[in-house]
């Protein structure tokens, strides 16, 4: 893994644990319109095992928020490393490019603007930064997370 792949970590695990927050709303809003079992007689509907069709729909939002949770575990452990990881580097300049970059998901002109640079000035900043980035020794690597 290069020093690229490595701080656009936390920008991908942020986008998945919003997919899934996204996910586990339509789950949360699918479960209202679950039927409860119906009595007749004595007669009651229920799945094969013999749960009634919400329980599993229950099971299945609490497996997502336990992952989700997880999800954001990992994003802030992360986080905190990239984060130490940027500070090592010996110019304000280069760690601004790169925190602005990889901690708050800015386009190069938006850095720009906010550095009072052209948009060139902060990608050539940038590439200067990445060759001066030190990898942790142990880095975190985020691997199937969904």
């Amino acid at each position: 893994m290069n020093v690229k792949e490595y701080l656009k970590q936390g920008r991908l695990l942020d986008k998945k644990i919003n997919f899934n927050l996204r996910r586990l709303q339509e789950m949360k809003s699918g479960i209202c319109s679950i039927s409860s079992p119906q009595i007749r007689g004595d007669k009651v509907q229920t799945s094969p095992d013999g749960d009634a069709p919400f329980v599993k729909a229950l099971m299945r939002v609490e497996e997502m928020e336990e992952r989700i949770n997880q999800q954001i575990d990992m994003l802030v452990d992360l986080r905190k490393q990239i984060d130490e990881t940027i500070h090592s580097v010996n110019s304000d300049e280069y760690q601004m490019v790169l925190l602005y970059r990889y901690m708050e998901n800015r386009t190069w002109e938006d850095i720009g603007n906010a550095l009072g640079v052209g948009k060139s000035t902060v990608k050539r900043w940038h590439q200067d930064a990445l060759l001066m980035v030190k990898m942790p020794e142990y880095p975190i690597v985020i691997r199937n997370v969904w």
